[in-house]
């Protein structure tokens, strides 16, 4: 029997926000046996062990498509589609103890596959094409030329916190990439030594005194208006991270403190071209 994994992280697609309250809420119950769950937040940049979708939204399908997910990131789908894809499907109304066993069993499966690829020196990445993709093309021309856009490394990573000490872990992570990584204890510094360095990516500490981060990330946004950089909030559990004031201000997402080396290098990876 594999290891049960202490907290599985569950990303939602195609949910009502009523819905997702309700998912969030059924699966943070503790269970004497089987795994723990956690449905994670709009805007939490942390990879899910597992995808929930809603098979009546095609919009939740096409992005469900597009992330071209391979054996070891399980998918169940929820409801009734038209469209022919593989993957374990349960009926609306859910039943919330069917969902959990069902759930288990995905889980069991991802372990075991996991193991195996461990066993056998292998990395479970998503696989090429092995499903159909799905004609769907409901993503908004703007949104599809900023997304092709390059990401740019010139100028390195930039974090902002009165701790010096994230920043050297950032640094020995990025070091055999030959990532500068610099640090800034204040808006003003931030702002200016971005101006003089143009990071292709800064992290913010939300719990820095004296800063307002979505004020410091807009700013960052508007400084940077000619060229794609990326801002990431790195918050606490106690800290309120609201949806419609990052997107206002352009907040590409969100970690969860404290964050492991995989985490990091992951982050990164997803917005920079790592060589």
């Amino acid at each position: 029997m594999p290891t049960k994994t202490p907290t599985i992280a569950i990303r939602l697609l195609g949910f009502s926000p009523k819905e997702e309250e309700t998912f969030s809420t059924v699966l943070a119950v503790l269970r004497e046996k089987g795994y723990r769950y956690l449905v994670l937040k709009a805007g939490s940049l942390q990879d899910p062990d597992i995808h929930i979708v809603n098979a009546e939204d095609l919009k939740a399908l096409a992005t469900l498509s597009d992330l071209n997910l391979g054996g070891a990131q399980p998918v169940l789908l929820i409801g009734k589609t038209e469209v022919n894809l593989h993957y374990q499907s349960m009926p609306r109304p859910i039943r919330w103890r069917k969902l959990f066993d069902v759930l288990d069993e995905l889980i069991d499966r991802r372990q075991l596959l996991l193991t195996t690829l461990s066993a056998f020196g292998e990395v479970a990445v998503p696989e090429r094409r092995r499903r159909e993709r799905l004609d769907l093309d409901l993503t908004d021309p703007s949104e599809y030329q900023k997304m092709r856009r390059p990401s740019v490394l010139k100028g390195g990573i930039m974090i902002v916190d009165k701790d010096i000490r994230f920043r050297e872990y950032v640094a020995m992570i990025m070091d055999k990439y030959g990532i500068t990584v610099t640090l800034a204890t204040d808006e003003r510094s931030a702002l200016m030594l971005d101006k003089n360095n143009r990071h292709a990516m800064t992290m913010i500490n939300s719990s820095t005194p004296d800063i307002d981060p979505y004020r410091l990330c807009a700013e960052l946004k508007k400084q940077n208006a000619d060229r794609r950089t990326t801002v990431i909030f790195l918050v606490d559990k106690s800290f309120n991270y609201k949806v419609a004031n990052a997107q206002q201000a352009g907040c590409e997402g969100f970690l969860t403190k404290p964050l492991s080396r995989k985490q990091v290098l992951s982050t990164i990876q997803k917005f920079l071209q790592l060589r």
